[in-house]
Formats: structure tokens, sequence, C-alpha cells
């Protein structure tokens, strides 16, 4: 029985090792690697995949943040700052005449009350901006609705002065009552508001003055 084993036994070794045999072996183990190496390959290329998407999403995630709080509008840069109209002789004096408030390039809600002060006693200027019987002048609102280009409000109101308590006679207040139907124009916050100031024209003199004032509908 022990012989008979034992036979056996070295049939299958020698089983093993015929030339055939072995070669189907070595085949089979070529075939399991180049299997796990193409496993390897997939798995790899799904993983890269899975992180550019990652990062695509966060990127775009990133990107829809920033525009959500800059996004350009017509009265907007893509910084987010509000852009200044284009708009020429925009300033907040003019010979002896400044504006105190609101501050140029600031967003003011309608009804808007401007006011500064008219100094006659400034000789220092090249200008003199000319007030009589509490009048210096007149004022008029436009308003440039989603970048179409500026247009009147539709009249101009008049610039009235009066005296400062406590200042010299010469220190006039100037005060100005502007309004706007905001809702029915179609206004939204931000569109740009310019104030235009002319001189109060006294003969002879043939041109008066004039500048222009920028604010913000809030």
């Amino acid at each position: 029985m022990q012989q008979v084993c034992h036979y056996q036994l070295i049939n299958k070794i020698m089983l093993f090792q015929k030339p055939g045999n072995k070669l189907d072996i070595i085949n089979w183990i070529k075939y399991i690697l180049i299997l796990v190496f193409l496993i390897a390959i997939v798995i790899y290329f799904f993983q890269r995949n899975g992180v550019n998407q990652t990062d695509r999403n966060i990127s775009a995630s990133s990107t829809a943040n920033v525009s959500t709080s800059t996004v350009p509008s017509s009265n907007t840069t893509a910084s987010g700052s509000i852009k200044k109209a284009a708009t020429t002789n925009i300033l907040s004096a003019k010979c002896n005449l400044k504006i105190t408030s609101p501050a140029i390039y600031s967003k003011v809600s309608m009804p808007l009350t401007i006011t500064g002060l008219l100094d006659k006693a400034d000789t220092k200027k090249n200008c003199m901006w000319n007030e009589n019987n509490t009048r210096a002048g007149e004022a008029e609102v436009f308003y440039n609705r989603n970048g179409e280009g500026w247009k009147s409000s539709g009249a101009a109101v008049p610039m009235i002065t009066s005296s400062v308590p406590g200042a010299a006679t010469t220190t006039l207040k100037i005060s100005i009552s502007l309004n706007l139907y905001t809702k029915a124009l179609g206004l939204t916050s931000g569109t740009p508001l310019k104030i235009k100031f002319t001189e109060l024209n006294i003969p002879p003199q043939p041109n008066p003055d004039t500048f222009e004032f920028l604010v913000y509908l809030k």
C-alpha cells in the first residue's frame, strides 16, 4: 500500500515537471499579473477622475460664491465696487460753493435734501457763485437706469439760500429738495444719480457756472 502511494506521488511530481504543464502554470501566472495590472490602472484612473471632478466642483462653487457677492450689474464692477458712471465735471464744490451733504458717490434715498455752504467772502477762488434774493440757481437730477444713459427727472428745483446761525453774514446755507418716483421709473439700488447745479443767471452774465454731483440710489 505504501509503495502504491509512493508511486502515485512520484507520478504527480513527474506530471508537474512536464514542460507543457510548467508552461501552462507560468502562462496563468502571467495572465493573473496582467489582470492585476489592468485592474490597478482602472482604479488609478477612476480615483484621478474623482479627484479632478471634486476640484472642479470646488472651483465652480468658489466661483459661484464670488459671483454671488460681486455679480457685475450695470452699476457695479467685477471687483464688486460701485461703478462711477461715465460723466464729466463731477465735483463736490465749484467757485465758492461747496456741497456738504450727502457725500459725493454715496448712496441716498428719495426724497433727498442736499445742503451746502456759499462763502461770499471767499475771494481766493477764480470765480464767485452768484446769489440773489435767497436764490443761488437751480438743481436738476438725472438717472442712468441699467446703463441706458442719463435721463432727466423732468424739472429743475431752486437752490434756496439762508443765513447760518452764528456764522458771518457772508456765509449762506444752500438747501435743495429733490425727489424721484423710483418705483415708477424702475430704478433699483445702485442706480447712478447725477445732480447738475446751475448758477443763478444774473444779466449780463452770459454763461452761468455749472457742475455735476454724483450719488447712487440706496
